[in-house]
């Protein structure tokens, strides 16, 4: 545990310790490690729950002392050893009350069967691929592309868990391309209007970010985009008509042949939505007995060998207590292939199945058992790491690089000698994947997952654990104190405020405590998130009613515990002109305007993710902090200063500056001593050869994104064995000449290339050559824009040639091309600054 960790360091960087110290240690190594088995128990007893709770309440106070203590600048050695000696009776207690209460005894009689989060399923297959949706696809998709021009709305109604997301997402891959524009937004229970319709409008209208936040703003500026359009709008988990009847105002019905998905466990619902057109209503059942059976064989057996006899009716009887349930099914299976072929796990699904469940259960009572039977059979680290997912609301959408940065930050993980503790939390989060109890939500064409969501059922079992251990207190506007007991002490906080124009803390809660702080909601009910004295996570998702806000962070420093900040919001971040007091931060990531950049951002000890965007006339003071030399115009052109770097952040993992903070003149080569880096994200005036050899050797990077806005001046080589750890590489130029050696990129599966079109076709004869020689490459995706004088007739000999390069390829599984506006260039006078073989 973290405290554990923190004593030990104390110990060994004190000279004299005290006896009474090194026997605390002990006793809490002791005090640890029965939580840890109690927790891995399916249903403890209460007095087991009570003491657990204790336990967990009196780890988080001596935590909080050690922290609080080097937030006051320390002090006397022997001060801080009085002071966790005070907790030495405590201790000593908990450990006399667990034999008291005799709890091994419990633990011998448990019946659970823990899985080992290291294995993997026998099968690969995706959990959100389902038997038996062959047909049901092929009809809706009829319905959606016929020739009919007016708007047409289709409802697909069904249970939870019956599979209508993965409907609705398999559409959205596939009819999406053949529209103008698309969105896919998620609703709830207790729905956020203007976020519903922001997400909507910032995906028709990438380009052009929302600057309002009323909701009848909203809908006006929706509708005058979509009136000339051809739109496909998927709007998800409709729970009450009043939703529609918003939702809907905002789409013009028209000629263009658009069309609309919702989806819904409600009849009525799904009629409202269509018009009370039922021929519209496309329902989905549950599975059959036989195609629920070949679900299950399919993703716990290796193709071809079949269930063993052993298990035959052990599946039947597990299959019929499923309810033909895709969700269901999907989970049970994905528990037990982790250990196909041990017949006493099938038996401990069987039994426990049929004991929680009465006769003739209703799907909700089915889909809650499944996912009860898989979070007890978690080791603890991945009940702990699930558990977090209810700081978010219901349908709330995350990325899978946010969560597994703050499951590190918050300290759930520990890593082996040998191991970097953010792969294990990345191994952690897949395992929750392949287990269907986190859902990739958002696919783009490549069938790359870019968001991942809970099912409601999941949500709602977490939050109700999480609130029975005081692991998260979750806050909303309509309740403000359902979850809170005065006698616990909050130490994660989870404030959803959504659209509330007031709502606060109550006044009975401790803020000094707090470990964590999420807020969603509206820019006037934030808190000051300075009272937060020993916070660790800060999470701040909120929006303003005007984009002239600002929000004031200049006394960030004294967080002295801070290790994760995560900012999104539509108005401008005030960051403190120095971060040295953050000694602690690994990850910043401020998705909003800035007006300040930190000038020792790059010098925090810890620091190994950061993310900014500057506002795009950051002052000439700003400038000068940075040593720079601001334009004429007063806005920063360049981050040349980071090349001079003394002591570059070798712990940096993502590295993202893109404009408009500014561009790099060329590639800064401090970039090479970051052995660590596994994301770069940059944009850079001029990309030459040594540049790229700069990167090639990188061991770790796995994805690279370069935005160059001067052609390129020479054929950029990418040399054999270069790269070796390189997944996915992006890069945009208005001129491509690249070379790839055999045997380069030997792991390379992605590639987004972006250019424009040109007058002079001799642009694309050495465009990509040896392009065959990427043999692991699967996905492509062109972006071709029109560059200066360029028309259709360019554009179709462009599209051409990039498509006549990867001919000669033939393992890819996707490839798009896509007309983008333009691959930003830099021209001088009415000429290209072009120098090659002109």
């Amino acid at each position: 545990s973290p405290l554990l960790g923190k004593l030990d360091e104390l110990l060994a960087s004190t000279e004299h310790t005290a006896p009474s110290i090194q026997q605390i240690r002990a006793n809490l190594g002791i005090t640890s490690t029965r939580l840890v088995e109690l927790s891995m128990l399916q249903d403890p007893p209460l007095v087991a729950k009570y003491w657990m709770k204790d336990a967990r309440e009196l780890s988080y106070d001596m935590e909080d002392c050690l922290d609080l203590d080097q937030v006051a600048g320390g002090g006397e050695e022997a001060d801080w050893i009085d002071r966790i000696a005070g907790f030495r009776s405590r201790v000593e207690e908990a450990n006399r009350r667990y034999e008291r209460y005799n709890l091994d005894s419990i633990l011998g009689s448990s019946t659970n069967i823990p899985i080992d989060h290291r294995l993997k399923p026998a099968v690969g297959k995706p959990a959100m691929e389902h038997v038996g949706m062959e047909g049901p696809m092929d009809e809706l998709r009829r319905w959606l592309t016929d020739e009919a021009q007016e708007l047409k709305v289709v409802s697909i109604v069904g249970v939870g868990g019956v599979g209508k997301s993965t409907f609705a997402q398999k559409l959205w891959r596939k009819l999406g391309g053949q529209f103008d524009c698309r969105a896919f937004v998620h609703t709830a229970k207790k729905p956020d209007m203007r976020r519903i319709l922001r997400s909507i409008l910032s995906q028709v209208r990438p380009r052009q970010q929302p600057e309002v936040c009323e909701v009848h703003n909203l809908l006006e500026d929706l509708r005058k985009h979509l009136l000339d359009k051809r739109y496909f709008i998927i709007v998800e988990d409709l729970w009450d008509t009043s939703v529609w009847d918003v939702v809907s105002r905002a789409f013009p019905k028209g000629n263009c042949g658009s069309r609309i998905v919702t989806t819904t466990k409600f009849e009525e619902v799904a009629l409202t939505s269509c018009g009370y057109h039922s021929k519209y209503v496309f329902k989905i059942k549950p599975l059959s007995e036989d195609l629920s059976k070949e679900l299950i064989v399919r993703r716990v057996f290796v193709s071809g060998k079949g269930c063993p006899q052993q298990c035959s009716a052990i599946l039947d009887e597990i299959t019929n207590k499923c309810g033909g349930l895709p969700l269901a099914l999907n989970i049970i299976a994905s528990l037990l292939s982790c250990q196909h072929e041990v017949l006493e796990h099938w038996k401990h699904a069987r039994d426990f199945l049929c004991n929680s469940l009465r006769t003739n259960p209703t799907f909700d009572e089915i889909l809650k058992q499944v996912v009860n039977l898989c979070y007890n059979s978690l080791p603890h680290c991945l009940k702990t790491c699930l558990l977090y997912f209810s700081i978010y609301p219901e349908n709330y959408t995350v990325m899978k690089e946010d969560l597994v940065k703050q499951w590190a930050a918050e300290g759930f993980l520990c890593a082996t000698k040998g191991e970097e503790i953010m792969a294990v939390a990345v191994s952690c989060f897949d395992r929750l994947v392949n287990l269907g109890l986190i859902q990739p939500i958002d696919i783009n064409y490549n069938d790359k997952v870019v968001h991942y969501a809970v099912n409601n059922m999941v949500l709602d079992i977490i939050t109700y654990k999480s609130i029975e251990e005081n692991f998260i207190t979750v806050m909303d506007k309509d309740c403000y104190q359902m979850s809170i007991e005065l006698s616990d002490k909050v130490r994660r906080l989870s404030l959803h405020f959504g659209s509330a124009t007031y709502a606060t803390i109550p006044a009975g809660i401790g803020l000094s405590q707090v470990r964590s702080l999420t807020f969603i909601g509206l820019f006037n009910c934030l808190p000051s998130i300075v009272k937060f004295k020993l916070v660790r996570v800060v999470i701040l998702h909120f929006l303003g009613d005007h984009g002239n806000l600002s929000l004031n962070l200049r006394k960030l420093g004294e967080l002295s515990q801070l290790k994760y900040l995560q900012i999104k919001c539509n108005v401008t971040v005030e960051l403190p002109y120095q971060m040295q007091g953050l000694k602690h931060l690994e990850a910043l990531e401020i998705r909003a305007r800035t007006v300040s950049i930190p000038s020792d951002i790059f010098h925090l000890p810890m620091l190994f993710h950061l993310l900014l965007r500057a506002d795009r006339n950051l002052s000439p003071r700003i400038a000068k902090s940075f040593c720079l030399e601001p334009n004429p115009s007063g806005k920063i052109s360049s981050l040349d200063n980071l090349n001079v770097l003394s002591s570059p952040p070798i712990f940096l993992q993502t590295f993202e500056v893109l404009p408009p903070i500014g561009v790099y003149s060329r590639l800064p080569e401090w970039i090479q001593q970051l052995r660590k880096l596994r994301i770069l994200k940059i944009a850079i005036r001029q990309l030459m050869r040594n540049d790229i050899d700069i990167l090639s050797g990188l061991p770790v990077l796995t994805a690279v994104s370069l935005h160059i806005r001067q052609s390129m001046e020479e054929i950029i080589v990418f040399h054999r064995e270069s790269f070796p750890a390189l997944d996915c590489l992006k890069l945009s130029c208005s001129v491509l000449y690249l070379t790839f050696q055999e045997e380069a990129m030997p792991n390379l599966r992605r590639l987004k290339l972006g250019f424009n079109a040109h007058r002079r076709e001799f642009f694309y004869v050495n465009m990509l050559s040896g392009i065959e020689h990427l043999k692991t490459l699967q996905e492509v995706v062109g972006q071709i824009g029109l560059g200066f004088g360029a028309g259709e007739s360019e554009w179709a000999a462009a599209e051409y040639a990039f498509k006549n390069a990867f001919s000669r390829h033939s393992n890819l599984t996707s490839f798009n091309i896509r007309r983008v506006g333009g691959v930003d260039e830099e021209r001088s006078g009415e000429e290209l600054l072009l120098t090659s073989t002109l």
